[in-house]
């Protein structure tokens, strides 16, 4: 299909030849109006594909005025042509990014060539246009927290949840800032390094945690992983951000529990409903002389070693489950001596209150 073309030009004479020109190149001259008024009222009903653009134009409007207007009206790649080589004049136009400029008087071919480039830079710019679209879409629903950062680590764009995630609704309120500015200080060199390492070798962040702050300054807790992307028509580090506030808070808190419990003086183990070992604290690697590592997922029967001994379920499992707290004593062989050890069994449950397993204190006679 042949590309239409629009001529704005208000020197009859210059229009004959353009109009030779187009013929001659295999173009479809849809038009040629003198004046940027009614070059907008053709664009409305024409949608040419490029529009040939005289920069000094009679009436209301001049070329540059007039390109504005239809680039932000129609989007149309406009070529234009000046006898004019002046710096503001030519500043002008690449403040308004026009798809050429040809000096007048302009070659035939010379012209063809700017056609078409014009045409197929337009096509790019327009699969761009939607690419990007297509992202902040993406971006906008995701189910997760995002944040897009220029190489200079300025916030570009957030997504409703990152706007959460800072607590704020305005997307003012953060756009153009450092995010470095946004981490605590105690997290800040680590993340400038990955920043930099990312920047520099042009790869994304591995997960990676930080104490960020809001815009009031509360802290909280972020794992972040970052992919380099194109955005705006840049290279960009986009950063999926989720809060992980309370899972932290929750592992800190486990991590506490496990060293109070590793340091009783009583043997804890947790058995699964197999009777497999679940956890071994120290006090077991003191009353069995087997460590943690040696231990995890070992059978019951490999443990408890008493001539009265008979399966997991008979020995811990069933009693625990008809009384709720079970008490008893074994003898131990360990190492070729015997050891008396008291234990005390008791039903571990899930949140549903369903059977995970069984918890067994263990405390041998020495530290009676």
């Amino acid at each position: 299909m042949k590309k239409k073309i629009l001529i704005v030009e208000d020197d009859s004479l210059i229009s004959t030849i353009f109009r030779m020109f187009l013929k001659e190149l295999g173009y479809d001259l849809i038009g040629i109006v003198e004046d940027g008024k009614e070059a907008i009222r053709l664009c409305e009903t024409m949608k040419p594909d490029i529009i040939l653009m005289d920069v000094h134009l009679g009436g209301g409007l001049d070329g540059i005025q007039t390109t504005e207007l239809i680039k932000t009206k129609f989007d149309i790649p406009v070529i234009f042509l000046s006898s004019d080589t002046e710096e503001s004049t030519i500043q002008r136009v690449i403040n308004i990014h026009s798809y050429g400029y040809l000096v007048k008087p302009i070659d035939k071919r010379e012209l063809g060539i700017s056609i078409e480039l014009a045409f197929y830079k337009h096509q790019f710019d327009l699969d761009q246009k939607m690419r990007e679209q297509r992202f902040r879409n993406f971006i906008t629903d995701s189910p997760e927290a995002i944040i897009v950062i220029n190489e200079n680590g300025l916030i570009e764009y957030l997504n409703c949840l990152g706007l959460k995630l800072f607590k704020t609704a305005y997307i003012e309120d953060l756009m153009g800032l450092p995010l470095l500015s946004f981490v605590d200080d105690d997290y800040s060199a680590i993340f400038k390094e990955r920043l930099e390492n990312s920047s520099a070798m042009e790869k994304g962040i591995s997960y990676t945690h930080l104490k960020l702050k809001t815009i009031h300054g509360e802290l909280i807790d972020v794992g972040l992983t970052g992919a380099q992307i194109e955005f705006n028509g840049k290279k960009n580090l986009q950063l999926i951000v989720r809060d992980i506030t309370r899972e932290f808070a929750y592992r800190q808190l486990l991590a506490e529990k496990a060293n109070i419990i590793n340091n009783f003086v009583d043997g804890v183990v947790t058995f699964d409903l197999e009777g497999k070992v679940k956890s071994w604290n120290r006090a077991c690697e003191r009353i069995f002389g087997i460590s943690e590592i040696n231990t995890i997922g070992k059978a019951y029967s490999s443990l408890f070693i008493s001539d009265k001994q008979k399966t997991f379920a008979e020995d811990i499992l069933i009693p625990a489950e008809k009384k709720g707290k079970y008490k008893t004593n074994f003898i131990l062989d360990i190492m070729g001596k015997k050891q008396e050890i008291k234990l005390v069994a008791n039903l571990l449950r899930n949140e549903k209150g369903e059977e995970t397993g069984v918890v067994c204190y263990i405390r041998d006679h020495s530290c009676s």
